[in-house]
């Protein structure tokens, strides 16, 4: 009997042992902005090459990716649904004044769907579903490896610089600590805040900078692009052929959801790691930017 007991007990000893010992599930979570996707979209005068951005999609090993500016919706389901045929897409209905909804591609694998609105608060009330700015997507996921029930946001935050238009984003940032409150409230403390922010002042470290960062902590948020030299191109303002990067596009997740992994990393993809947010002309940057999107994927890797 001793013996019987003995063996039970070593075996039992041993499974506990690659249990405590057994790799956490990796976690990729990333956004997009995917500049006006539509189905005969015109980029710089080339159309959207599609291979290109399923290569970067796939790149990114994102199993749960926020994406923006989705024009031709239908089209983009079909994308996703013949070339990554695990992955679902859910969006908004609503995408303001341009038609620019978003929302998010997730690996039907990993996440289940359990909830998904749209938050009107954070744009102008008044405007119609195809003027003004965009909502907010929300979805609540269940990770199904830990079961950990996530409230995924995202967001497509005013365009444009000088100070009026980063006092708009600063009015939409409140309301987004709003639907933040709300989600806590309703028990959801692990939360995922993803998409194109529009800080362009970021990387000058002015007041408005100071605003999005106020914003970040209040909200108990790990900001996984503070440490990225850029994460989208434009001209610069400077008629010198060269596209400059900025700091645009947020990866923020909750300290309570932070908390649950050992360790922690980001990354940005597609022409922006290619030369790594170095000034460069359309050429270098290549067909990421040409014909797919000014932005770039920002990755977040939780492990």
């Amino acid at each position: 009997m001793f013996a019987i007991n003995g063996i039970f007990t070593f075996f039992i000893t041993i499974l506990l042992s690659f249990n405590l010992f057994a790799a956490k599930p990796i976690t990729r979570i990333a956004t997009y902005n995917i500049r006006n996707y539509k189905k005969s979209l015109l980029i710089n005068g080339t159309a959207t090459h599609k291979i290109e951005l399923l290569n970067i999609i796939k790149t990114t090993k994102a199993d749960l990716i926020a994406v923006q500016e989705i024009v031709d919706d239908n089209d983009f389901k079909d994308f996703i649904r013949k070339y990554l045929p695990t992955f679902k897409v859910t969006l908004s209905k609503c995408g303001g004044l341009g038609n620019q909804k978003l929302g998010f591609i997730y690996n039907t694998k990993i996440y289940q769907l359990k909830e998904f609105y749209e938050d009107h608060s954070i744009k102008d009330r008044s405007s119609g579903c195809r003027s003004g700015l965009r909502p907010a997507a929300v979805a609540i996921f269940k990770k199904k490896d830990s079961r950990l029930n996530i409230a995924a946001i995202a967001v497509h935050l005013k365009a444009g610089g000088g100070q009026n238009n980063a006092d708009i984003r600063y009015k939409q940032l409140k309301k987004l600590s709003n639907i933040i409150a709300g989600l806590r409230y309703d028990n959801y403390k692990h939360l995922v805040i993803m998409g194109d922010f529009n800080t362009t002042d970021y990387l000058l470290g002015n007041h408005n900078h100071d605003r999005f960062v106020d914003f970040t902590l209040k909200n108990n948020l790990i900001d996984f692009s503070e440490e990225l030299e850029c994460t989208a191109y434009w001209w610069g303002g400077i008629d010198d052929g060269l596209n400059y990067g900025s700091v645009l596009d947020h990866v923020l997740i909750s300290e309570s959801l932070y908390d649950n992994f050992d360790s922690s990393h980001s990354k940005v993809m597609a022409h922006c790691n290619k030369v790594h947010c170095k000034a460069k002309d359309d050429l270098t940057l290549g067909r990421s930017y040409t014909q797919v999107s000014d932005h770039c994927p920002v990755v977040a890797t939780l492990k």
